[in-house]
């Protein structure tokens, strides 16, 4: 089953939730089910070599945005 991430449109909550066939993901904060859905990435990235700057976590890296690192 996939993870996926989320953005309530109701009320601007991030969530991830882990969906099974048939289910519709709602917000845990406001129950909305308007969302969209956000690139979930299921580890950080490696390092490829010795002058590629290891992603920080929070958008340091160069190679995404904070919100997406979160």
């Amino acid at each position: 089953m996939p993870i996926y991430g989320y953005v309530c449109n109701k009320c601007g909550h991030r969530f991830e939730t882990l969906l099974y066939a048939n289910e519709t993901a709602s917000c845990p904060t406001c129950e909305g089910t308007d969302l969209d859905q956000q690139l979930s990435l299921i580890a950080r990235p490696a390092k490829a070599g010795p002058d590629v700057p290891m992603c920080d976590g929070a958008g340091g890296c160069g190679r995404c945005s904070p919100d997406l690192c979160a």
